[in-house]
């Protein structure tokens, strides 16, 4: 199964380096995040929501990992795609790859991998794992 995949571009922020001039490593972390809630948004599908009885939904991470391979600087732009790896009956695996522009070409940086699971939170704030919706499942169904 080949997955679709999305992309976001953004700039190195000098709020985002460390003393040594390189963005920080949870900015990667950071930036997974926001890839996947710009797909979610793209395909007008809501991170939370609220059922009529009111418990809340939404997509807590279970696991994240990132490898870096080269540094960023203030400025660097760097390309962020996503792409689903694994779809269960309740998660969700995204493989993100960071490219930076080097003069036209890009150069990857980094590979994060991120799990997130679909909850309920009730009154009391338990949490459980709760079926992927039909509509999210078709959204990030492969398209040929």
């Amino acid at each position: 199964m080949v997955s679709q995949t999305f992309s976001i571009t953004r700039r190195v922020e000098f709020h985002e380096t460390d003393a040594a001039g390189l963005m920080h490593f949870s900015n990667f972390y950071r930036w997974m995040e926001v890839c996947e809630h710009e797909w979610f948004r793209a395909l007008s599908l809501p991170m939370m929501s609220t059922t009529p009885a009111g418990l809340r939904l939404g997509w807590p991470r279970r696991e994240a990992s990132c490898v870096f391979v080269r540094p960023l600087r203030c400025n660097d732009v760097v390309r962020i795609t996503a792409s689903i790896v694994e779809t269960g009956q309740t998660n969700l695996g995204f493989e993100f790859v960071f490219e930076k522009d080097r003069a036209g070409r890009w150069t990857e940086v980094a590979r994060g991998q991120m799990t997130t699971v679909h909850v309920r939170q009730d009154s009391t704030g338990r949490l459980e794992a709760e079926p992927i919706p039909a509509a999210v499942r078709f959204a990030f169904e492969a398209k040929e």
